[in-house]
């Protein structure tokens, strides 16, 4: 596939200590910060849990889409109808709409500037068949907070925890649509007990290895849905391999 610099796309503007980077090793370019909030693994971990899940026509809700790389990835890769993604931070969004218009992917992915936990007054329950997210990692209490706010919000539960983000999943996902989310192992015990007070119910999970070899997993990916099934459990991912870190 012909990269996005042989395309001959226009170059938007840049902002202080922004820059351009190659995604999908050329297939797409995404706009983000040379130093404060970037992308990391986790994000392609996501990508690469659902993106045999999507079908034609699919419509994607990507909650706290940061910079982009899930929704970007999703439209370049699979034939989705629509992606949203809704993200808190003015700056974070602004930055991830301009790298779709770099990308020419306007009539595929739509970014909002929008707090998630108002989605529900702003769009009709039940909207989309995935609806994905790449939460803030850690809770309030533990560890440093980050003095950059954009590292901060996208890191610690300061403006969406996981009880709020998974009443707005269940909501916003049709009967039939699926729920994917990335988290670090220590916040699986706390998704179990904030699963027994909703009505979602775990369907896939994948465990996330630094390297083979390793006795405990690092990450999580889970498969939320509406309807009880048997859960099944996938091979795990690896972030270090022979081949090098994880790739698309």
């Amino acid at each position: 596939m012909a990269s996005s610099s042989s395309r001959g796309l226009k170059r938007p503007r840049l902002f202080a200590g922004e820059a351009i980077d190659d995604l999908l090793h050329g297939e797409l370019k995404l706009i983000q910060k040379k130093a404060g909030y970037r992308y990391s693994v986790d994000a392609l971990l996501l990508a690469d849990f659902v993106l045999p899940t999507i079908k034609p026509g699919h419509k994607i809700l990507d909650i706290g889409a940061g910079s982009g790389v899930v929704s970007l990835i999703l439209a370049r890769r699979s034939r989705a109808k629509k992606i949203l993604g809704v993200e808190i931070q003015e700056s974070l969004a602004k930055m991830a709409a301009r790298s779709v218009m770099l990308n020419q992917l306007e009539n595929r992915i739509q970014i909002l500037q929008l707090d998630a936990r108002k989605m529900v007054r702003r769009f009709t329950a039940a909207s989309f068949d995935l609806v994905l997210s790449n939460p803030p990692f850690h809770k309030l209490g533990t560890g440093v907070i980050s003095s950059n706010r954009e590292r901060a919000v996208a890191r610690y539960e300061l403006e969406l925890n996981m009880p709020q983000l998974l009443k707005i999943c269940a909501r916003m996902v049709k009967p039939q649509g699926a729920i994917a989310l990335v988290y670090p192992m220590p916040r699986l015990k706390d998704l179990i007990r904030q699963l027994d007070k909703t009505r979602l119910f775990p369907s896939r999970l994948r465990f996330v290895f630094h390297q083979k070899g390793q006795a405990l997993p690092i990450l999580f990916l889970i498969e939320l849905g509406l309807k009880k099934t048997t859960l099944f459990l996938e091979p795990p991912s690896f972030i270090q391999s022979e081949k090098g870190r994880f790739r698309l």
